[in-house]
């Protein structure tokens, strides 16, 4: 017989009573009944049930153990019956016995629900309503908050675990990583690179791809900016405009200079891809090929100089990319060179592609008349296509990253701080650039309409509510996740702070393979304290200058010809830089 864990007070307990048969042997032989419990059997039960537990162990340990009975054995020599009460103590005791001495018979009393006396989890069947909430959750996901904490999420946005959170994290959020997408890359600025826009733009501008009627085809070299020596050849052909006015034929140049920025049309090359002759192999051909020229910009030895070289009023993002970009070449980390290939993206999409000085004199007889003050020559038609194959690849290896990203920090492994990091600093500049490259999309597009004597279409503030989505969700959030899972500012000593780049930071490791940090590591870690250093004044002092709100007045509503660029660079990654320090700088000030 079995006894439940937790005895009720009405529960049977057997008691052994003298037969008043008639027999002979009526004196040796017993009978059991049941009785209700007395309110003084709870104090001895426990005590009765570890006294018959230690009497079945010497049983089982002598080998004398025999099934139960009611009634004594016949064949007993004693005439003395024989049994034993089944609690799961005694089961408890008889199943440590068996771990330390495995040679035991096994427990004749031991069932399923006996090795499981108390039951887990869920009873029954789930509720409908519940079961569809369940499937809905599996097929969206959980919010990355929940993802990183282990803990059970809901389909509503907020979540309710995310809820609880804001009472201690006011600042955080519900989020997911493909929340990010469309914040990260808005459609005003890259609705010019869907299919159906560019064959507008070709029905609209070009007649045919022939030049007098016979077909033109030639190999283009193309680059990106002076000191790049990654170049992009591409077979396309040339084309016929409709009208020696049509707008394919021109394009406006964004040059910047000291504190300013100076807008200048341009002649184009009539140069491009026939994509009605065009098959899905040689689309992949063309991403082939885009992807070599965007890892050649990435293996470029003055990578970091080349890609920031229109920064001009501080050299912080060049100093980051110049330790991540060492970091990446020395571990191969493929999260890190992933984040640098998206920057240089980024970079490609924001400049002219242009044609090489030897590709200029190998098409000297079929390119229109050269302005001899301008070296720069672009084919605008093949700009956009190329840059819209560019923005997919972009969109894509975003996506891959963000999900490198989820593997890397669920686990909370401290050996993924380092590439974590380094990476979120590029991602950093990235939307620092997607910020200034907002701005300058609007300010350029409403010169362009005065200079036509039209009434501009956009308006500055939305590119501004624009790059206040980009610093709070994929900036403020990220980061904000990012210290929760390493606990940088924890200050429980159950819960050990993880930051290596607090001045008073030191892995206590012996032997080297303990390491939470590499060589590769620690070198990263060092040049990043050098711009975070109190000690250097000046480069911590530019650091926190950077984190302004917002750096400079940025409240004009056509600020032409003044570098917006200003009011962006440097500013995330400082702020998240400088909230290892301090976490206003991430959060906020304290109210």
């Amino acid at each position: 017989m079995v006894v439940p864990e937790q005895q009720p007070k009405t529960a049977p307990i057997p008691v052994r009573k003298g037969n008043k048969g008639t027999t002979g042997s009526g004196r040796d032989s017993y009978r059991v009944t049941k009785r209700k419990a007395s309110p003084t059997d709870s104090t001895s039960s426990s005590a009765l049930s570890a006294l018959l537990a230690a009497q079945g162990q010497q049983q089982i340990a002598k080998g004398t153990s025999k099934s139960p009975s009611p009634t004594p054995s016949s064949g007993s020599s004693t005439g003395q019956a024989k049994f034993l009460i089944v609690t799961p103590s005694t089961i408890n005791a008889h199943a440590q016995s068996q771990s330390i001495n495995p040679n035991l018979p096994s427990n004749p009393f031991e069932c399923f629900e006996a090795l499981r006396p108390s039951q887990r989890g869920r009873k029954g069947p789930l509720a409908t309503d519940t079961k569809q909430s369940a499937l809905q959750v599996r097929r969206k996901g959980a919010c990355f908050c929940c993802h990183a904490r282990k803990v059970k999420c809901d389909m509503e946005r907020p979540c309710r675990n995310c809820v609880k959170l804001t009472h201690q994290v006011p600042q955080a959020v519900c989020w997911q990583f493909p929340d990010f997408m469309p914040v990260l890359f808005p459609d005003f600025i890259r609705r010019h690179f869907r299919k159906e826009e560019i064959t507008q733009f070709i029905e609209t501008n070009v007649s045919s791809f022939t030049l007098d009627g016979v077909e033109r085809p030639c190999t283009v070299e193309l680059f990106s900016g002076l000191g790049l020596s990654a170049r992009l050849q591409i077979k396309a052909k040339f084309f016929t405009p409709r009208s020696l006015s049509a707008d394919v034929l021109q394009h406006y140049h964004l040059q910047t200079g000291h504190n300013t920025v100076d807008l200048q049309a341009r002649g184009s090359a009539p140069i491009g891809l026939d994509i009605k002759a065009a098959t899905g192999a040689q689309r992949e051909e063309l991403k082939r090929k885009i992807k070599e020229y965007i890892a050649s910009i990435v293996a470029e030895p003055n990578y970091a100089s080349l890609v920031t070289s229109n920064l001009r009023h501080t050299d912080i993002p060049r100093k980051i990319l110049s330790i991540i970009h060492a970091y990446a070449h020395k571990t191969d980390s493929s999260i890190v060179k992933r984040a640098l290939s998206i920057y240089a993206m980024h970079f490609v999409l924001t400049r002219h592609l242009c044609l090489t000085p030897t590709s200029i004199s190998s098409l000297a007889g079929l390119l229109p008349p050269l302005d001899p003050t301008n070296p720069w020559v672009t084919p605008r038609l093949l700009n956009r296509q190329l840059k819209a194959l560019i923005d997919d690849i972009l969109t894509r290896e975003m996506q891959l990253l963000f999900e490198s990203f989820s593997k890397s920090l669920k686990p909370k492994l401290r050996k993924e701080w380092a590439p974590c990091l380094a990476a979120f600093l590029v991602l950093c500049l990235f939307m620092e650039s997607v910020e200034t490259a907002a701005d300058n999309f609007v300010i350029s597009d409403n010169e362009i309409s005065l200079r036509n004597g039209e009434r501009p279409t956009l308006k500055r503030g939305f590119a501004l509510r624009v790059n206040r989505e980009i610093e709070q969700l994929p900036f403020r959030q990220f980061g904000i996740m990012f210290h929760m899972v390493y606990q940088t500012y924890s200050r429980e000593v159950s819960q050990k702070s993880f930051n290596p780049l607090d001045d008073g930071w030191q892995d206590d490791a012996v032997k080297v393979e303990d390491k939470l940090l590499g060589r590769e590591e620690e070198e990263m870690v060092r040049g990043l304290r050098g711009l975070m250093s109190l000690e250097d004044y000046d480069a911590w002092s530019e650091l926190d200058f950077l984190t302004a709100d917002p750096i400079l007045p940025n409240v004009e509503e056509h600020p032409y010809p003044r570098d917006v660029g200003f009011n962006y660079t440097g500013r995330l990654v400082a702020k998240f830089l400088l909230s290892f320090q301090q976490e206003k700088y991430i959060i906020g000030e304290s109210p």
